[in-house]
């Protein structure tokens, strides 16, 4: 399931039918006093990545007598990090994390499952199940700007030789980066947070924070991508061309 840009770019919470509301954190939520600090963030993120032999490799997690029982082949990626207490749990508070902070989420042990329920009144609203939770944790992925599978667009045609030859070059690194998990080095929150305000684009670090995580991947690359069209424009105007559409600009970075 693919969550739709506008609702991803809106900061507002997304509504899952029978699982609940989840959301992109703010930046300031990941501060390290007044949030979780980005080091914990990152691990919740990788909790959401998790697959089945990945938790059965991990050698900092005990499993204990579980071992045998969880190198069953009718087990999926849930049946694992569920049996184990202390992978169950952070789990839980990974996926609790990007819920709706109106809601809770809560281990039922006789039903195995995770029950959402609203905090004011503790009603039961969703559940996250063997079943819905790969789904799940991919929508959550995708309000993180992961896994969205989508190429940024580029004009079909380019004006000239030359215009193609800066396009590719300028796109080159913006799509490697892309590809690469958020993990990478240059594609950390802290150091787009910094290129972000040093450049022309109105955010600073007195406003930047209170952007979503989403929002933030979003206008990094809205700005490499227009700044990718700057070149072509600027090819065109050097070198010519009979394709040129100044309207290219605003082609969506992501396809519908």
């Amino acid at each position: 399931m693919k969550l739709l840009y506008e609702d991803l770019m809106s900061g507002d919470v997304i509504p899952v039918e029978g699982v609940g509301h989840i959301r992109s954190p703010y930046l300031r939520e990941l501060m390290p006093t007044k949030g979780i600090g980005t080091w914990r963030y990152n691990i919740y993120l990788n909790v959401l990545e998790w697959d089945k032999e990945s938790i059965l490799k991990a050698d900092f997690f005990s499993l204990g007598r579980n071992s045998k029982a969880l190198q069953n082949e009718k087990l999926n990626a849930f049946d694992v990090a569920t049996l184990v207490e202390t992978t169950r749990g952070l789990l839980l508070e990974a996926m609790s994390f990007f819920l709706d902070p109106k809601e809770e989420m809560v281990w039922n042990k006789e039903q195995r499952l995770f029950e959402v329920h609203l905090k004011e009144d503790g009603s039961i609203i969703g559940q996250i199940t063997r079943d819905n939770f790969d789904e799940v944790r991919h929508l959550m992925l995708q309000m993180n700007y992961i896994g969205l599978g989508e190429e940024a667009a580029k004009p079909t045609k380019f004006t000239s030789r030359k215009a193609k030859e800066l396009w590719e070059q300028a796109q080159k690194h913006l799509q490697a980066s892309k590809a690469k998990s958020i993990k990478e080095k240059r594609m950390e929150l802290g150091n787009i947070v910094s290129k972000l305000c040093a450049v022309p684009s109105g955010y600073t670090l007195l406003n930047i924070y209170d952007l979503t995580v989403f929002q933030l991947y979003d206008q990094f690359f809205q700005y490499g991508y227009i700044r990718a069209m700057d070149l072509s424009e600027r090819a065109y105007s050097i070198h010519g061309g009979k394709d040129f559409k100044f309207e290219n600009w605003l082609d969506p970075i992501l396809k519908k």
